[in-house]
């Protein structure tokens, strides 16, 4: 069995999202490892309009916090942990932060929020089993 100590959670309010960072938490319990909370806001929507980028991101920046305050409430003081956002691709950031931040397992839910994007693009977490750096815990 390997000993993980570096855990990534991505998280953007979908409940599967959420059953995974309780199980990421378990897991980090029980390797005593470090938590990494993620949430990626995709701007690429907003740009044909200087007022809909802004609200856009405003909207997005709301949207970030709230699911990272959710997240923490479920963390809460069970194992360390750091949250961060970013602006960008959400299948994309997710394996290129586990790249730089050298994580040793990403733990995240089957499917997320936007369901449109996954009928459309295919799936963040199949891209993410795809070219992850390290092992992918898919939670249902």
């Amino acid at each position: 069995m390997d000993e993980y100590k570096k855990i990534l959670v991505p998280v953007d309010e979908s409940n599967q999202s959420y059953a995974a960072l309780k199980e990421a938490v378990a897991i980090a319990q029980r390797n005593k490892a470090h938590l990494y909370i993620l949430t990626v806001t995709d701007m690429s929507i907003a740009t044909v309009d200087a007022r809909l980028i802004q609200y856009a991101k405003e909207v997005s920046e709301e949207n970030a916090t709230r699911t990272l305050d959710k997240a923490a409430q479920i963390v809460a003081d069970e194992v360390s942990y750091t949250t961060r956002k970013i602006e960008g691709s959400a299948k994309v950031d997710i394996v290129q932060f586990a790249e730089e931040t050298e994580i040793d397992l990403i733990v995240m839910g089957a499917t997320g929020k936007n369901a449109i994007e996954r009928l459309l693009i295919g799936s963040t977490t199949s891209y993410v089993i795809n070219y992850a750096p390290c092992n992918v815990m898919v939670v249902r």
